[in-house]
Formats: structure tokens, sequence, C-alpha cells
């Protein structure tokens, strides 16, 4: 998915993606603009972090790598922002960790990792192409200790943002999953939101 030349260079446009959240309780949703228009209610998500509900240490991915797009990210840990929005680096080409869900080889749950589509920064953003891959296409992630994780892509969705399923997103239940997120389909610019979500689900590769 390739945002139109008209969208990318609309001078007003803080082009890119953020999972946000109402601010009590947070609650997710996506959106892509510097005056957002009111989000519609949405599940829970966890707020305290991973590492405290259990005895494993949670490992941070730090490197998100897809050789069918020639993709490779540095990733953030990221939590939540002023107003109960998933934070996200303000770069494109860095994406974001949830922090406050599983990290890498957890043993349930979906590690969530997001980013902008695009940003005045730095442009078209490296997830503007999750919409190109396919199922079976291998995700290497390795994490601040040192070891790594591959997986595989089960699916590849386009969802409008009303629809979004954000409690499966960013659910720590079920079995390990790792889920990519950024926006896509069409610019409002009357809202100043992208009208859907790109949701990539990837499953261990031998899990």
């Amino acid at each position: 998915m390739t945002p139109s030349l008209g969208i990318a260079l609309l001078p007003l446009l803080l082009v890119g993606c953020v999972p946000s959240a109402e601010p009590a309780p947070p609650a997710p949703s996506v959106s892509a603009s510097s005056t957002p228009g009111p989000a519609p209610a949405l599940p829970d998500i966890p707020t305290a972090d991973a590492g405290l509900t259990g005895a494993a240490a949670v490992v941070a991915p730090e490197r998100l790598v897809i050789a069918q797009l020639g993709l490779d990210m540095e990733i953030q840990p990221m939590g939540l922002d002023g107003d109960g929005a998933m934070a996200l680096p303000a770069e494109a080409a860095i994406a974001g960790w949830y922090r406050f869900g599983p990290g890498l080889h957890a043993a349930a749950g979906a590690t969530v990792v997001a980013a902008h589509i695009d940003s005045r920064h730095d442009g078209i953003g490296p997830f503007s192409r999750l919409d190109e891959l396919e199922p079976g296409a291998v995700v290497e992630v390795t994490g601040g200790n040192g070891t790594s994780a591959s997986y595989e892509i089960s699916e590849v969705r386009s969802v409008g943002k009303i629809d979004a399923p954000m409690a499966e997103v960013f659910d720590r239940a079920g079995s390990p999953r790792l889920t990519l997120v950024t926006c896509g389909g069409v610019f409002d610019s009357s809202t100043g939101h992208y009208l859907d979500n790109i949701i990539v689900t990837a499953v261990p590769v031998g899990g």
C-alpha cells in the first residue's frame, strides 16, 4: 500500500498511525492526525508492565527483519502517551513495541509492534508495505538479550477502524503470536485519520 502523492504532500498532515486509546480506561484504536476526531468506544487493554504478571522476564524485541520486503527496523519499547494512546517513535523508520504486553518468546498472547505509515521527519515508512505481505512470509525478531525468534505470516487484514479488533490485537491470552499494526486505506482530511488499519498476524515458526 502506497499513499498517493496528494496525501504524502499535504503540508498540515501528521502522517502516521498510532494505536490510540480513550483516556480512562485506555482502549486502543488507530489514528493519523494532528487533530484527531473522536475515537470509538473500544475494549480495554492492559496497562501494567507484563513483566509484573509472571515470574519469567519479559524480553523486549529490538529489531524486526522481513526479507520479503527488504525491511530492517529498530524497535523501541513504548507505553502510553498523555492521551492514553499507544505512544510510537516519531520516525516512521522506527517501530514501537507495546511494553505493557507480551515480549519476545512469550508463552501466550500477542506481542504488538506498531509503526507510523509515514512521517514528516522521514516520509514514507517501511510499514507502508505491510499489506504486500503474503501468508508464509517469515519475520525475524531479535530481542534485547541477544536471542531471536522467527515468525510466519498467517494473516494480513485491512480493517476499517470502527471494526478493528483491538481486544484481539492487544490480547495477552491465547497462542503466542506477533501482531504488526499500521494505518492504511484512504486518508480523510476532514477528520485527520486514515480510514483503515493494516493488521498482520504471525505465528512462531515450529510453534
